[in-house]
């Protein structure tokens, strides 16, 4: 198994990536697993290779990561994929859909890898709307449209370096709704937003100016912009990223600067606060996640002499250049 992890780096990955999830078995001693994301355009996916196990997610909830829908494409090996009553029973090639809301059981004997397309739940809801779309019912990926949706998936998956950027949340949900014979709602025609040119850079320059905001969120930026969250999704997808990473990613930049200013002794707390986390340890791990580093470690090494302004210069540039 490729750049393996144990039993407890597993377990915190998972919860890392997907949210409220852990992985369950017995001979945890023996567990191997591996899950990395990637960004296909618009997809965030999370490839996933786990020895036997059972992953679970209960009703445990101190990990959620928000409302979104999980498109599982079965890489290799089996699952049985069990949540609200329903099973679906994966082998390479078959999909189905699981609702991060609610508890759900993912079981494997022999060891499987999925590939999960985390689908944002208002783009899934407005898409299909309030009709009741299946959860854990098996897409058959060897025949109609549901081969159709996993060969084009695995195509994603193939040319997700040439794909940088580009806008295929919509076509996926347009194939789910197929492979599922049901027919989604018909995207609103030239959205308000791009009619009137919004870019991400004006949405970008938006959440600079409000970054102390600890509500601000997606919809907060939607109403400002008068546009639905939908379509707010559409314009920040050409930054390649999600509205709330967007959130998150200028935070984070916003603190690192604060820390790294030599002529600055201001708590790291109030740094945190600053920038909009509710509290110092949200604010510790998510720091950790992006730079490798704890926020104090950060300050000691810019303290200490690194070369702060140079390489401040560069990440500034680098973000500039990465929103249109």
């Amino acid at each position: 198994m490729r750049g393996t992890d144990d039993y407890e780096s597993s377990n915190e990955r998972l919860r890392t990536i997907c949210g409220a999830y852990r992985v369950a078995c017995d001979r945890w001693w023996e567990f191997r697993g591996n899950i990395r994301t990637h960004r296909i355009g618009s997809l965030e996916l999370a490839d996933v290779t786990f020895s036997p196990c059972a992953v679970i997610r209960d009703h445990r909830d101190e990990h959620y990561r928000g409302d979104q829908y999980f498109l599982v494409l079965q890489a290799d090996g089996s699952a049985r994929m069990r949540q609200r009553g329903s099973e679906a029973w994966l082998r390479p090639g078959d999909c189905t859909l699981i609702d991060s809301r609610y508890p759900s059981v993912f079981e494997s004997a022999q060891g499987f890898r999925q590939y999960s397309f985390h689908l944002p739940a208002p783009l899934f809801n407005e898409r299909f709307g309030p009709r009741n779309v299946p959860m854990a019912r098996t897409i058959h990926g060897d025949r109609g449209p549901g081969r159709v949706l996993s060969e084009v998936l695995n195509a994603l998956v193939r040319n997700a370096p040439s794909l940088q950027g580009v806008e295929l949340t919509d076509m996926t949900l347009q194939l789910v709704a197929a492979a599922l014979g049901t027919t989604a709602l018909t995207a609103p025609a030239a959205a308000d937003a791009e009619r009137r040119g919004l870019s991400a850079r004006e949405v970008s320059h938006y959440i600079e100016a409000n970054i102390r905001e600890s509500e601000l969120t997606p919809q907060r930026i939607a109403d400002h912009f008068n546009i639905s969250v939908r379509q707010l999704y559409r314009v920040v997808a050409s930054a390649g990223c999600t509205p709330a990473a967007l959130i998150w990613k200028q935070r984070l930049q916003q603190a690192r600067v604060l820390l790294e200013e030599r002529s600055s002794r201001v708590p790291i707390i109030e740094i945190a606060l600053n920038c909009g986390f509710k509290d110092g340890a949200h604010f510790s791990r998510a720091y950790r996640k992006a730079f490798g580093q704890s926020p104090r470690t950060s300050r000691a090494g810019w303290i200490n002499g690194m070369s702060g302004q140079s390489k401040r210069a560069s990440e500034a540039d680098a973000t500039v250049a990465a929103i249109p």
